[in-house]
């Protein structure tokens, strides 16, 4: 079964990014903790937050993959003035709309790379969780971690 969410080129629904650090979730970021004891909105662990990013990567490549051709081909075909012509008008806003949702995905992957790189999550050996709820603050983000009383004092 699969789960739809927009795509932007710049930025993620909250909610995909929950879902996905739900979903990429292990063994060794729960240790043995309930997943209700973790808050998805934050970055459950570098490790966690780059299988996340990796996993939106790898689903925005197989959508482009799906292309029969490539955003330059649709660019010539529109660049040959005659052949352009030819086609009807329902079949140019088609191939126009085509390159611009490949457009899109190209900037998308770009953001994603971007953001791995800047947070640090473009290496091996990233740490997991190892049952911890507080989440992590990794590198370029401000918001401030949690500590395990305002853990505690927010579950109250």
């Amino acid at each position: 079964e699969t789960v739809d969410f927009p795509c932007y080129a710049d930025r993620y629904p909250v909610e995909m990014l929950e879902y996905l650090r739900l979903m990429m979730m292990t063994e060794e970021d729960t240790r043995g903790k309930e997943l209700a004891d973790f808050d998805f909105s934050r970055t459950i662990s570098p490790a966690n937050e780059a299988a996340v990013l990796q996993s939106v990567v790898e689903a925005v490549n197989y959508q482009l993959d799906l292309y029969p051709q490539s955003e330059e081909d649709d660019a010539n075909i529109i660049k040959d003035k005659g052949l352009f012509r030819l086609l009807t008008y329902n079949q140019r806003m088609a191939v126009r709309h085509r390159r611009n949702e490949k457009r899109l995905l190209k900037r998308t992957l770009a953001a994603l790379e971007k953001q791995m790189r800047n947070k640090g999550l473009d290496v091996d050996g990233l740490k997991r969780a190892e049952g911890s709820t507080l989440g992590d603050v990794l590198k370029g983000e401000t918001r401030k971690q949690k500590t395990a009383l305002e853990d505690r004092l927010e579950k109250m």
